[in-house]
């Protein structure tokens, strides 16, 4: 049985492919505890995540004109949600959909807008070395419409870079399995999932299950007595060791005088670099900083 199209709906409603990689903990933006607040509540639309998709949207005609001029391809679908036949609760919007050129079928295609800092985060061109939270997004698009493979473009800058997703069918499997208990297990019940506590984004996620105060008060137990003397330790380790970084930092900066790089035989440098900062305002008046870090030789070309 194939997918079937359906219109813009509620995303509380469904899974979608955006959502895959915080069900597997592998998103860089959210935990599981962040998209079952998603499902269960109206999400509060942050700002900086509205005005990306605004962008890749206005950029998406002209990154499919490139696509259809540089690469050849016959694009026959453009921005369809589709759902599941099997689990209804999973859909899957795809960017475009094109004909195969040697097999006639029908496959699934992504355009991803991605800032030049991100470059190095893909990989071969013409491979499926692309960022891990991508992979399962277009995984689970592969699983909800029954195709073979999904082809991937990534604008970076002016550079629209080809990947190639071949189906796999363990990968699939996975994620059908994990999106299903997910919803089963958590959303329909509205149950909270376990908190990662191991994921610095978790504090993120507390200051919104908890944004308030009721007043009241509870008493400790052992068991938090156990997390007072870890925090404690570790806030204590934490200032020192940022004593050794610091001083490390020194001799380094010192023995560099006013060069701009220190480099290393394993192909990796230290740079200074003087960066300047227009004022945003008329009270953020424009200043400059000297950037310091460790980088592999080819960006400093």
């Amino acid at each position: 049985m194939s997918a079937v199209m359906a219109p813009a709906t509620d995303r509380r409603k469904y899974v979608g492919g955006s959502d895959i990689a915080a069900i597997l903990g592998i998103s860089p933006y959210k935990t599981a505890t962040d998209l079952w607040l998603d499902k269960i509540q109206p999400p509060a639309e942050d700002r900086r995540n509205m005005i990306a998709k605004r962008r890749g949207n206005r950029l998406e005609p002209y990154i499919v004109d490139m696509i259809r001029e540089e690469h050849g391809i016959e694009i026959v679908e453009r921005n369809r949600r589709y759902i599941d036949p099997d689990l209804p609760f999973l859909a899957a919007e795809i960017d475009f959909e094109y004909r195969d050129p040697e097999t006639g079928a029908i496959e699934n295609g992504e355009i991803k807008t991605v800032h030049p800092f991100r470059a190095k985060e893909w990989g071969d061109l013409e491979t499926d070395n692309l960022p891990l939270h991508y992979l399962a997004q277009v995984h689970h698009g592969i699983g909800v419409k029954r195709c073979s493979r999904c082809r991937v473009f990534a604008l970076i800058g002016d550079d629209l870079r080809p990947y190639l997703v071949q189906r796999d069918d363990e990968m699939v499997a996975i994620i059908r399995e994990r999106a299903s208990e997910f919803w089963t297990r958590f959303v329909e019940p509205k149950v909270r999932p376990p908190l990662d506590y191991a994921d610095r984004k978790t504090l993120d996620t507390l200051r919104r299950l908890y944004p308030g105060t009721d007043g009241s008060a509870i008493s400790a137990t052992p068991m938090h007595e156990h997390w007072r003397a870890v925090y404690e330790t570790a806030t204590e380790m934490l200032g020192k060791y940022q004593g050794v970084v610091d001083g490390a930092k020194a001799h380094l900066l010192a023995e560099m005088g006013s060069a701009a790089l220190m480099r290393f035989p394993d192909g990796k440098s230290f740079r200074r670099k003087l960066v300047s900062v227009k004022g945003q305002t008329q009270v953020v008046e424009p200043y400059r900083f000297m950037d310091f870090r460790l980088i592999n030789d080819k960006e400093s070309v």
